[in-house]
């Protein structure tokens, strides 16, 4: 789950939606709608209708999905924009050290919440742990971010699996608590283009992407004022590890993530959930 600004305009370049399949999860959800972190999401799709072929309600955050986590982050101190280098454990303390060389610890345990490849990278000599994650299979996948100063998408607000190239096309706007004007859209790249174009440069992907989009939806000619691709290079889920979480209670380090389980946000949170009653029950 993500949501970028590019100047003034908001997108949800990641997951698009969440839906709650759990008890536990559907009264997450729950909590965090009546608190204003979310709101069902019923947008028109190719039957015509709000929320038309909806198996399970969609949700979405608002005003963008980054909203889903606030609430957990509260009272927690966080930094961002620190690349992890290494976790090294000495004395039954793990130490954190960074790639401008500075460290950070000692700490009880660590919990690596990461895509498993590069968890694998940090854990690689923590077998009980790194073996498991070597199952793991993700794939790239292109997100294409377009604002356009007037409305151009037909009616509906969703498409999905247009081409062999385009996975999803959304309106961004068309989710509760977006602005209205003029149109932002968000556009999802098929893995195995994705794959094949992961090594390009942006601005060439999203040339390519949105002339697709253009193509498949016979839109009239129109120039965004606003469009840029980026990559999630471990976007989606090939093969899941099947188990809920890994920890080792001996050196307490585990990781978690959606695909521990799966590739859903539900996913995500169930495992993070399960690992930090691990580390709890193993510190006690």
């Amino acid at each position: 789950m993500a949501t970028t600004r590019l100047g003034l305009v908001s997108y949800d370049h990641g997951a698009q939606y969440l839906t709650a399949r759990s008890a536990q999860f559907r009264a997450f959800i729950d909590e965090l709608c009546s608190s204003g972190y979310a709101a069902p999401w019923k947008p028109v799709t190719s039957t015509g209708e709000q929320g038309g072929g909806q198996i399970l309600p969609w949700f979405v955050g608002t005003p963008g999905m980054s909203s889903i986590v606030r609430p957990l982050a509260e009272s927690v101190r966080i930094h961002t924009s620190r690349r992890v280098h290494t976790i090294d454990r000495t004395d039954k303390s793990w130490h954190i050290w960074f790639d401008d060389e500075t460290v950070v610890g000692p700490f009880a345990a660590v919990a690596v919440a990461v895509p498993a490849p590069q968890a694998l990278l940090l854990l690689g000599r923590v077998e009980e742990v790194a073996e498991p994650l070597a199952r793991v299979r993700m794939s790239p996948c292109w997100s294409l971010m377009v604002r356009l100063e007037q409305r151009v998408l037909p009616d509906q607000d969703v498409y999905s699996d247009m081409s062999d190239v385009i996975r999803w096309i959304a309106r961004n706007n068309a989710k509760p608590g977006r602005t209205t004007k003029g149109e932002t859209i968000v556009v999802h790249a098929s893995p195995a283009w994705s794959r094949e174009t992961e090594d390009a440069e942006p601005e060439l992907v999203a040339e390519e992407l949105w002339s697709e989009v253009c193509h498949v939806l016979d839109l009239p000619p129109a120039r965004p004022s606003q469009m840029t691709a980026h990559l999630w290079r471990f976007g989606l889920v090939d093969q899941s590890l099947g188990e809920t979480y890994v920890y080792s209670s001996q050196q307490n380090v585990g990781v978690a993530g959606d695909w521990c389980l799966g590739r859903l946000s539900e996913h995500a949170y169930e495992s993070g959930s399960a690992l930090g009653r691990a580390i709890i029950a193993s510190l006690d």
